[in-house]
């Protein structure tokens, strides 16, 4: 086991949805060795190996780990938060058990600026995706929460080159 307990250090509205709360909080241990183990095991992570962090979510909750400190965004009450740290903890508590059988993975997400992907979008604002705008669909791109599939009108025959040029921009 490498984490014993996650102590709670503050808490506070999310900026994004004021409904919703943001969590500091504290390991009883350091989470650096297990980060590569974890960036082969969670969805869609994005792990920094210079800055020895990880941020990956699960639902809309999304998880900040950096050496000891374990960030938690999009939680309605502090139930909901200790449910969430029981389930990081024993996620973590489990890869570091079975690491012997994971392939670490050192490698970062290329991270391409969201005015980069809107440049490279239809631009219709046609909301077939499900956004409001083009530019809300490119920042929903670049934080992973949605893939380029999810825009019907850029797999389109005559947006080809376009997917074709996202698809290399973001491998």
């Amino acid at each position: 086991m490498l984490i014993e307990s996650i102590r709670v250090i503050e808490t506070s509205p999310c900026h994004a949805e004021k409904d919703k709360f943001k969590a500091i909080t504290e390991a009883s241990a350091d989470l650096t060795e297990i980060l590569p183990y974890l960036n082969s095991v969670v969805d869609k992570p994005n792990y920094q190996p210079n800055a020895k962090s990880l941020v990956f979510k699960s639902g809309i909750n999304g998880f900040t780990l950096m050496g000891n400190q374990i960030n938690v965004t999009k939680f309605v009450n502090t139930t909901e938060l200790h449910e969430l740290l029981d389930w990081v903890k024993n996620l973590i508590n489990d890869v570091y058990e079975g690491r012997a059988d994971i392939e670490p993975n050192y490698e970062s997400r290329k991270i391409v600026p969201v005015l980069t992907i809107y440049s490279m979008l239809p631009k219709t604002n046609c909301g077939k995706c499900s956004e409001v705008t083009c530019m809300a669909f490119a920042a929903k791109l670049n934080k992973v929460e949605v893939e380029l599939d999810d825009c019907p009108t850029l797999l389109e025959p005559e947006y080809q080159e376009l997917l074709g040029k996202l698809t290399a921009a973001m491998s």
